[in-house]
Protein backbone atom coordinates (compact mmCIF):
# COMPACT_ATOMS: atom_id res chain seq x y z
CA UNK A 1 0.00 0.00 0.00
CA UNK A 2 1.17 3.17 -0.84
CA UNK A 3 1.91 5.55 1.73
CA UNK A 4 3.04 9.39 2.26
CA UNK A 5 6.61 10.23 4.01
CA UNK A 6 7.75 13.68 5.19
CA UNK A 7 11.52 13.61 6.45
CA UNK A 8 12.62 16.92 7.83
CA UNK A 9 16.31 17.29 7.64
CA UNK A 10 17.76 19.82 9.89
CA UNK A 11 21.17 18.78 10.64
CA UNK A 12 24.26 19.56 8.26
CA UNK A 13 25.20 16.94 5.58
CA UNK A 14 28.44 16.29 6.81
CA UNK A 15 29.07 17.30 10.54
CA UNK A 16 27.14 14.48 11.64
CA UNK A 17 25.66 11.71 9.97
CA UNK A 18 21.61 12.13 10.37
CA UNK A 19 21.64 14.23 7.35
CA UNK A 20 23.08 11.25 5.45
CA UNK A 21 21.48 8.74 6.73
CA UNK A 22 17.73 10.69 6.04
CA UNK A 23 18.71 11.38 2.86
CA UNK A 24 19.38 7.76 2.15
CA UNK A 25 16.33 6.43 3.92
CA UNK A 26 13.82 8.91 2.00
CA UNK A 27 15.27 7.65 -1.32
CA UNK A 28 15.03 4.13 0.24
CA UNK A 29 11.30 5.58 0.51
CA UNK A 30 10.75 7.07 -2.82
CA UNK A 31 12.29 3.47 -4.17
CA UNK A 32 9.87 1.75 -2.92
CA UNK A 33 7.25 3.62 -4.68
CA UNK A 34 5.81 5.83 -1.82
CA UNK A 35 5.23 9.89 -2.48
CA UNK A 36 7.92 10.75 -0.15
CA UNK A 37 9.10 14.32 0.61
CA UNK A 38 12.03 15.93 2.21
CA UNK A 39 12.11 19.25 3.63
CA UNK A 40 15.52 20.97 4.42
CA UNK A 41 15.53 22.99 7.27
CA UNK A 42 17.76 25.42 9.71
CA UNK A 43 21.52 24.05 8.90
CA UNK A 44 19.94 20.86 6.47
CA UNK A 45 20.01 23.53 3.55
CA UNK A 46 23.45 22.99 2.76
CA UNK A 47 22.74 19.56 2.05
CA UNK A 48 20.77 21.06 -1.63
CA UNK A 49 24.15 23.06 -1.81
CA UNK A 50 26.10 22.62 -5.25
CA UNK A 51 29.63 21.97 -5.57
CA UNK A 52 30.61 20.87 -2.60
CA UNK A 53 33.56 18.57 -1.50
CA UNK A 54 33.86 15.93 1.06
CA UNK A 55 36.52 13.47 1.95
CA UNK A 56 33.39 11.22 2.90
CA UNK A 57 33.21 8.58 0.02
CA UNK A 58 29.13 9.55 -0.31
CA UNK A 59 28.03 12.75 -0.37
CA UNK A 60 24.50 13.87 1.00
CA UNK A 61 23.87 16.04 -2.10
CA UNK A 62 24.27 13.02 -4.12
CA UNK A 63 22.09 10.91 -2.49
CA UNK A 64 19.31 13.81 -2.61
CA UNK A 65 20.31 14.17 -6.66
CA UNK A 66 18.85 10.61 -6.94
CA UNK A 67 16.19 10.99 -4.56
CA UNK A 68 14.84 13.95 -7.42
CA UNK A 69 15.45 11.35 -10.18
CA UNK A 70 13.68 8.97 -8.85
CA UNK A 71 10.59 11.73 -8.61
CA UNK A 72 10.88 12.99 -4.65
CA UNK A 73 10.47 16.32 -3.95
CA UNK A 74 12.38 18.46 -2.31
CA UNK A 75 11.50 21.51 -0.07
CA UNK A 76 13.74 24.01 1.22
CA UNK A 77 12.85 27.07 3.80
CA UNK A 78 13.44 30.03 2.00
CA UNK A 79 13.92 31.91 5.68
CA UNK A 80 16.72 29.17 6.22
CA UNK A 81 18.39 29.91 3.18
CA UNK A 82 18.60 33.38 3.17
CA UNK A 83 19.60 33.83 7.27
CA UNK A 84 22.68 31.75 5.58
CA UNK A 85 23.50 33.77 2.76
CA UNK A 86 22.42 30.84 0.32
CA UNK A 87 20.70 32.17 -2.90
CA UNK A 88 18.36 29.65 -4.82
CA UNK A 89 20.28 29.51 -8.24
CA UNK A 90 23.18 27.54 -5.64
CA UNK A 91 21.05 24.46 -5.07
CA UNK A 92 20.33 21.20 -6.79
CA UNK A 93 18.02 21.83 -9.49
CA UNK A 94 14.32 20.78 -8.71
CA UNK A 95 14.22 22.14 -5.05
CA UNK A 96 11.45 23.89 -4.21
CA UNK A 97 11.50 26.93 -1.97
CA UNK A 98 9.11 26.85 0.44
CA UNK A 99 7.97 28.72 3.51
CA UNK A 100 5.85 27.13 7.34
CA UNK A 101 2.53 27.06 5.94
CA UNK A 102 3.04 24.78 3.05
CA UNK A 103 5.26 22.70 5.09
CA UNK A 104 2.77 22.29 7.75
CA UNK A 105 0.01 21.51 4.85
CA UNK A 106 2.76 19.18 3.26
CA UNK A 107 2.93 17.29 7.23
CA UNK A 108 -0.90 17.00 7.28
CA UNK A 109 -1.41 15.15 4.22
CA UNK A 110 1.53 12.61 5.12
CA UNK A 111 0.97 9.44 6.91
CA UNK A 112 4.55 9.57 8.52
CA UNK A 113 7.03 12.51 9.30
CA UNK A 114 10.28 12.17 10.40
CA UNK A 115 12.52 14.18 11.52
CA UNK A 116 16.56 14.18 11.19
Amino acid sequence: MKKKFTFIISTPPYEKRSAFTGARIALTTQLEDNETVIALMEDGVYSAKTGQESAQFFRTVEILNDFLEFGGRILVCGMCLKERGIKEEELIPKCEITDMTKLVQIMADSDQTVFF
